[in-house]
């Protein structure tokens, strides 16, 4: 009897110190509190993620990324969250903090699933959730682990993306995703819909979120992954001059003067919205957070411009750039120029702006 007392007693005790340990080493996520996002431009900071308020029901979710440690994509992404009455809608899925992602030297993170699912399911609330992606490069794509094992949440990718990039980046079936025509619209109720506008140029389904009533783009890196993009392709630069041309026309014939003046554009790298530095390292540069109508109008009209070549007419608003003070910025490679049209900028081998006009490329030029 004493014999079974002393060893309930010895099974108690270890079973305790187990617990002990357990508990000791594996702490649980601090709760996310959105208390500290009452208000427009408020900011709470949750793990790695800086959540911003961008509207009413309208979040940024930004990793900070790092700069000095990783490369590329790594430096730093963004991710959009709108609430509706009925649903939520999310914008791209940043970097993988899961599995980490060798090429851009991203280092897996401890809890990063259950980081990310905190944020995002405790600005939704009990709303189901569909998420679409912009294009599907790994630093847009990255923890849709996060969520692939929930029933209620839906995923998209537009028609046209390439699908293959899931399972070389991540080992992920693509069929995960459901594919979409451009101009689907979702709606999220209270108002809240958003409609998709294809922008060929950077990948081949690369698509912008207009949400109308809110007058807010989304475009992750279409019209440039900050105020500027980088196209090597000639097939790159005719794409994004038809498609961003009739994206000017389609916000010409849906929103009214005063919701364009409004419009607020929201890249995927907001880090790079920063003018100036970008052309010559003593330019003062000025951060402006958000892009702008003008913005848009300025994509266009620097790419259409390059198929012109207005570059070499003075006076037309296209301005040549010869040296481009940090042309890794946008993933740019020597050699190659920028084409300044107002607040955008394309970044691209000299020769393949020549070709785009269909015009000679001079020896001299050649030689520069």
């Amino acid at each position: 009897m004493l014999r079974n007392v002393i060893r309930r007693v010895r099974y108690v005790c270890t079973l305790g110190s187990a617990l002990f340990t357990v508990c000791a080493f594996t702490q649980p996520l601090p709760h996310f509190d959105i208390t500290g996002l009452a208000k427009l431009g408020d900011s709470v900071r949750y793990g790695s993620y800086v959540i911003y308020r961008i509207g009413d029901g309208i979040y940024q979710i930004n990793d900070p990324g790092d700069k000095v440690n990783t490369r590329m994509g790594g430096w730093g992404a963004d991710m959009y969250l709108i609430c509706g009455t009925e649903k939520a809608f999310m914008v791209d899925l940043g970097n993988n903090y899961i599995d980490g992602y060798k090429p851009d030297l991203i280092k897996p993170r401890k809890n990063a699933a259950e980081e990310l699912q905190a944020v995002v399911f405790g600005l939704t609330g009990k709303l189901p959730l569909e998420i679409a992606i912009t294009h599907a490069h790994p630093d847009h794509v990255g923890m849709t682990g996060a969520f692939i094992n929930n029933k209620n949440v839906i995923f998209w990718m537009p028609e046209g993306e390439n699908s293959s990039a899931f399972k070389t980046q991540f080992n992920i079936d693509p069929s995960v995703y459901s594919r979409f025509v451009q101009g689907k619209s979702f709606d999220l109720g209270g108002g809240r819909v958003v409609t998709t506008y294809l922008l060929r140029g950077h990948t081949n389904g690369s698509t912008a979120y207009l949400l109308k009533k809110d007058t807010m783009l989304f475009t992750g890196d279409a019209l440039g992954s900050g105020f500027g993009q980088s196209f090597g392709r000639l097939e790159a630069i005719k794409g994004i001059a038809e498609d961003s041309q009739k994206l000017v026309e389609a916000i010409k014939a849906n929103l009214a003067p005063y919701e364009r003046y409004a419009l607020k554009v929201y890249t995927g790298h907001t880090w790079q919205n920063v003018y100036g530095g970008f052309v010559t390292p003593d330019e003062d540069t000025i951060d402006v957070g958000y892009l702008d109508w003008r913005f848009v109008q300025n994509a266009a009209a620097c790419a259409n411009g390059i198929l012109k070549g207005k570059w070499l007419v003075d006076g037309s608003g296209l301005r040549y750039v010869p040296k481009m003070a940090q042309p890794a910025v946008w993933g740019g490679r020597a050699p190659g120029v920028l084409m300044v049209y107002g607040t955008a900028a394309i970044f691209l081998p000299l020769k393949t702006a020549y070709e785009a006009a269909g015009l000679p490329m001079p020896e001299e030029a050649q030689q520069k």
